[in-house]
């Protein structure tokens, strides 16, 4: 499975952004990377002696998450670090709808981070105990 990381504050700049730059009926998706959960379980670990139990797919969850569908990819440009899916009304589409960046959805599947560069995101937000070392390997 994978998941996209977010931190609080990239939750709130993509707020800010959606309010301040946003045309009507537009939806800012932020550009983040994902990482498999196995990965983040190793990872926040690290060397403790922590026994895993991979439980698999309850009902209901995912194997990778999707935040633009491939039907919307055909109508999301690029804004600076965001994804802005454009609306699907021409009446409150804005004159200017830019170049479609996506050829495909936008899935957690697509830009997986490798378990080093996830320890050091992880630790650029705080979101790790001081001496777990950054594990080996992808």
């Amino acid at each position: 499975m994978t998941r996209f990381l977010l931190s609080l504050d990239q939750a709130v700049d993509t707020i800010f952004a959606a309010v301040k730059g946003a045309l009507r009926g537009e939806t800012y998706i932020p550009r983040v990377p994902s990482a498999k959960v196995t990965d983040i379980a190793k990872t926040l670990i690290g060397k403790r002696p922590v026994k895993t139990v991979i439980t698999g797919i309850r009902p209901g969850e995912k194997i990778h998450e999707i935040l633009v569908s491939g039907e919307e990819a055909n109508r999301t440009i690029t804004r600076g670090n965001y994804y802005v899916i454009q609306p699907i009304l021409p009446e409150i589409c804005s004159e200017d709808n830019g170049v479609p960046s996506l050829g495909k959805e936008f899935s957690s599947a697509d830009n997986v981070m490798t378990r080093s560069d996830l320890a050091k995101t992880l630790k650029k937000y705080d979101l790790m105990i001081k001496d777990t070392a950054i594990p080996d390997g992808n």
